[in-house]
């Protein structure tokens, strides 16, 4: 039940960009990196009437060089994805060879936060990265 858990919100953490925290995975700790920010497209966080917005994003890794997750975080960020339906996560194509990619839409369905990893979304990848808007 425990790994259930810590896998649920390693999830949510890296689908929104936010993997301030380290997950733990068969006894092993994750070694996550921030990367600092980027300048990609514009995002508006939803329910806050447009007052909170900005096209800053914030990088996290984990396995993957910086510099690799903050090119395709840029490349990312103007993807546009098929729905709105906020805290969903849609799978985007465009990411690094080999890895799946899923965002989390802003209020106008453009990315707010996004990550992508090697391997399925249901189990903790050590090879990871994330990108979240950051006013």
């Amino acid at each position: 039940m425990k790994a259930s858990f810590a896998l649920l919100l390693f999830a949510c953490l890296a689908a929104s960009g936010y993997l301030a925290v380290s997950a733990m995975a068969a006894g092993e700790r994750a070694a996550l990196a921030s990367c600092g920010t980027v300048v990609g497209a514009k995002w508006v966080f939803p329910h806050s009437g447009g007052k909170v917005s900005g096209n800053k994003y914030g990088v996290t890794v984990n396995g993957v060089s910086c510099a690799k997750a903050k090119k395709f975080a840029v490349k990312l960020s103007s993807v546009k994805l098929p729905g709105k339906k906020v805290g969903h996560s849609y799978p985007i194509a465009g990411g690094p060879k080999g890895f799946i990619c899923q965002a989390n839409p802003d209020a106008n369905g453009k990315v707010l936060a996004g990550s992508c990893q090697i391997g399925p979304w249901t189990s903790v990848s050590h090879h990871v990265f994330s990108w979240g808007g950051r006013p």
